[in-house]
């Protein structure tokens, strides 16, 4: 791997390292490793073409993710998400409900415009640049994660923070460093929500 995070294995394929935010959706087989002095192992994200993406093995938002540098990876409001699971991080992520196929609202409409609503508010304050709170916050009661899909983007979520806290509901974006509020928008999904624990996959190896 090259110091600007950039990295060619031996096919001459060449990966950029993607921003903070950008998670694998799945851990396929063993690709190779990184040649350096960790030996870091890569892996196929599912049965995706791995000369587009590959993972390090999961471990949440800490995990290492390569794209293609043929591909221009979109941003959250231009990934048309069309799912969006709320977890928690423990061990395993923990999966508290799915917004988007209506399964806890009753309304994949419902979900949809919750989904647009939040996608619209952090649009605009990135590229407006006006956060809407402070980060971190010291009145934190519960800490989630959004995990933004589209079908058009398999091969990743797209990750934001969610902060419950005593003066509101907030969502932070690591990759901008960006917190708007939230208001009531996500109550109904975090709520006396069930959880159910959903893990990665793993499989052999070469040198990359």
């Amino acid at each position: 791997m090259k110091e600007d995070g950039t990295l060619t294995d031996k096919s001459g394929n060449a990966y950029y390292s993607a921003p903070v935010g950008y998670e694998p959706t799945n851990q396929g087989d063993k690709y190779g490793k990184i040649d350096d002095a960790i030996g870091e192992v890569l892996y196929r994200v599912g049965d995706l073409d791995p000369e587009d993406y590959l993972t390090s093995a999961y471990s949440g938002g800490t995990t290492l993710f390569f794209y293609s540098t043929d591909i221009d990876l979109p941003a959250l409001w231009e990934m048309n998400p069309s799912l969006c699971y709320l977890c928690e991080q423990e061990t395993n992520i923990i999966t508290i409900c799915t917004i988007g196929d209506g399964s806890k609202s009753g309304s994949v409409d419902a979900d949809k415009e919750v989904m647009e609503a939040i996608t619209s508010r952090m649009q605009n304050a990135i590229e407006t640049g006006n956060s809407e709170s402070i980060w971190p916050r010291g009145d934190v009661n519960e800490t989630y994660q959004l995990k933004f899909y589209s079908e058009q983007w398999p091969a990743f979520y797209y990750n934001l923070t969610l902060a419950v806290c005593g003066g509101g509901t907030y969502l932070y974006d690591r990759q901008f460093k960006i917190c708007i509020n939230a208001e009531d928008l996500l109550a109904p999904y975090y709520e006396a929500s069930a959880p159910e624990v959903s893990s990665t996959d793993s499989a052999a190896e070469a040198d990359i």
